[in-house]
């Protein structure tokens, strides 16, 4: 798989410009919901873990283990200079390592439509929990210039790799958590632009 990614991905300021354009006033709870999720002194795999904005805002708080396993090699690069542990990881190739709880934010739908499988990578790397937190209302679905510019700008790869350019919505979203045997639950997150689903993790 290429190294190479958008430049969304490439720039941690871009990055989070945008993040706290599509969630607005909802940005900061948004990270509160899935922190809430995390107890402390666990260990966490963050799997395409961007920015590590999480980590660096609310869970290194809370005295957790972390790894952030991010394609990027610019969001890596700035992860560690700010002392985020941090590694360079491609999902088709490598091995997810076990942990008490497996996250990703808003990146499944880069792996559609095999997003199954990866779903299935991350429960067998869990212990106890994984949580996917997946947007279900998406600017890029729009037929307007700002809908236009969220598709080019969160095209995660160059034109070689398998990306369909397709999003999740809420029917889908929940019909792929509720296939799972190992789900528990979901919950939106405030302000409804993302449904977050939690699993029972395989690892022993």
């Amino acid at each position: 798989m290429s190294q190479h990614s958008s430049f969304i991905y490439s720039n941690q300021n871009v990055y989070q410009l945008v993040m706290r354009l599509l969630y607005g006033q909802n940005f900061r709870a948004r990270y509160e919901a899935l922190a809430a999720e995390i107890p402390p002194g666990a260990q966490v795999v963050d799997l395409c873990a961007g920015d590590a904005y999480l980590y660096r805002h609310f869970l290194r708080q809370k005295g957790v283990n972390y790894l952030g396993l991010e394609l990027s090699p610019q969001f890596v690069a700035a992860g560690k200079s700010q002392g985020v542990p941090m590694r360079e990881f491609n999902v088709w190739q490598d091995e997810i390592p076990t942990a008490d709880f497996v996250l990703m934010q808003a990146s499944l739908y880069q792996f559609l439509p095999q997003a199954e499988t990866v779903v299935h990578k991350m429960l067998n790397a869990a212990r106890s929990k994984v949580i996917i937190a997946e947007p279900i209302r998406n600017l890029s679905e729009e037929d307007s210039w700002l809908g236009r510019m969220s598709r080019i700008m969160t095209k995660p790869r160059t034109e070689d790799e398998a990306y369909s350019g397709a999003r999740f919505n809420e029917v889908s979203l929940r019909k792929l958590f509720k296939a799972c045997a190992a789900f528990e639950r979901e919950f939106l997150i405030p302000g409804g632009r993302e449904l977050v689903g939690v699993f029972r993790g395989h690892a022993k």
